[in-house]
C-alpha cells in the first residue's frame, strides 16, 4: 500500500508539472499574438465632415503573430453612420452634430482609436444655383429736366435749344459759336 501511494504522489506530481507547463506555453502563446497598436490611416483624431460626405479610412491592428480583427461603432448614428468591409471603414456624415467613431481590436479591447466628428451642415450642390446674399441692384433714377428736347444739328450731333451757342447762332463746328457774348 505503500509503494502505490508513492507511485500515485509521483504521477501526481507530473500531472501537476505538466499542466503547469501548459498554462505557461499558453500564455505565451497570447502574450504574442497581443495586440500592439490600433491605426486608421487617413484620419485625424478631429474631423469636420458636411451632411452627405462619405470617407472610407484603411485601418491596420498591429500584432506580434496572425491576424488581427477589429470592431467599429459609431456613439451617434442619427449623425455618423459606420460600415465595415474587410480592413476598411466608411463614415457617413448623416445630420449636423458631433459624434465619436471607435474602432477596437478584437483580441485586446485596450488598444483603441477614437475619431471625433463634427457634422456641418448641407455642402452646396455645384447644380443648384447659388442664391447671392446681397440686396438686389438699384435701377438709375432719370430725374426731369427742365431742357427742351434735343434736336440733331447739321453735323449729326445733338443739340439743346439751352446749349452753347444755340441753334440759333451756328452749327457748333466753330468755337466763335460755342462761346455766348453778354
Amino acid at each position: 500500500m505503500k509503494k502505490y501511494m508513492k507511485i500515485a504522489s509521483i504521477v501526481m506530481a507530473f500531472i501537476m508539472v505538466i499542466t503547469s507547463v501548459a498554462v505557461v506555453s499558453t500564455a505565451k502563446l497570447e502574450a504574442k499574438s497581443k495586440v500592439k497598436s490600433v491605426t486608421v490611416k487617413g484620419a485625424k483624431k478631429n474631423m469636420t465632415l458636411k451632411v452627405g460626405d462619405k470617407k472610407t479610412f484603411k485601418v491596420k491592428v498591429k500584432g506580434k503573430k496572425g491576424k488581427t480583427s477589429f470592431t467599429v461603432k459609431s456613439s451617434n448614428k442619427a449623425i455618423v453612420k459606420v460600415k465595415k468591409k474587410g480592413k476598411k471603414i466608411t463614415i457617413k456624415a448623416v445630420k449636423a452634430g458631433n459624434a465619436k467613431v471607435t474602432v477596437k481590436a478584437k483580441k485586446n479591447k485596450k488598444k483603441k482609436i477614437v475619431i471625433k466628428i463634427k457634422v456641418t451642415n448641407k455642402k452646396v450642390d455645384p447644380n443648384k444655383p447659388v442664391v447671392p446674399t446681397t440686396v438686389a441692384p438699384v435701377e438709375p433714377t432719370v430725374e426731369p429736366t427742365s431742357q427742351a428736347p434735343a434736336e440733331p444739328t447739321t453735323k449729326g450731333q445733338l443739340e439743346t435749344k439751352d446749349s452753347i451757342g444755340g441753334m440759333d447762332e451756328g452749327d457748333g463746328d466753330d468755337i466763335k459759336d460755342l462761346i455766348k457774348k453778354p
